[in-house]
């Protein structure tokens, strides 16, 4: 069987406003069928679903802070270093501070820095954001 489409990954459990952005939260459950095969005998949560994390809160942010007619897209992987591995049972936290783009208005670059429930880093990443108002036909 093929599908078009795959289903959706909440990669964020909870985003909250904080001073200079966003603060987000992600559980790593032992039985979330990513983690079967990712590595079968010491589970990892994927490094792409760290950057999926970053990119979920970014978004949620971006759009309540710009209306309801926007969409924003990721642009571009500016950088990504990962420091220490999320295992079943940590608890990822996205700080990320969003900065407009002075030049082009549709651009928002979102810096986080993502921690394990220990106070560990666990990853550094920059995306850019694309961000498109979305017209209504009528």
């Amino acid at each position: 069987m093929s599908r078009s489409f795959a289903a959706p990954l909440d990669a964020v459990d909870q985003v909250q406003r904080s001073a200079d952005g966003i603060t987000a939260t992600k559980r790593i459950v032992a039985t979330d069928p990513y983690l079967e095969g990712h590595y079968p005998g010491f589970p990892i949560y994927p490094g792409v679903f760290t950057l999926e994390s970053v990119y979920q809160a970014a978004r949620q942010a971006v759009q309540a802070g710009r209306g309801p007619h926007v969409r924003v897209e990721l642009a571009a992987v500016r950088s990504v270093r990962f420091k220490a591995p999320l295992l079943p049972g940590d608890v990822l936290t996205v700080d990320c501070r969003l900065t407009d783009d002075p030049d082009d208005r549709g651009r928002v670059r979102a810096v986080a820095d993502c921690r394990r429930g220990d106070g560990t880093a666990s990853a550094k990443v920059t995306l850019e954001l694309r961000v498109l108002r979305e017209t209504t036909g009528a």
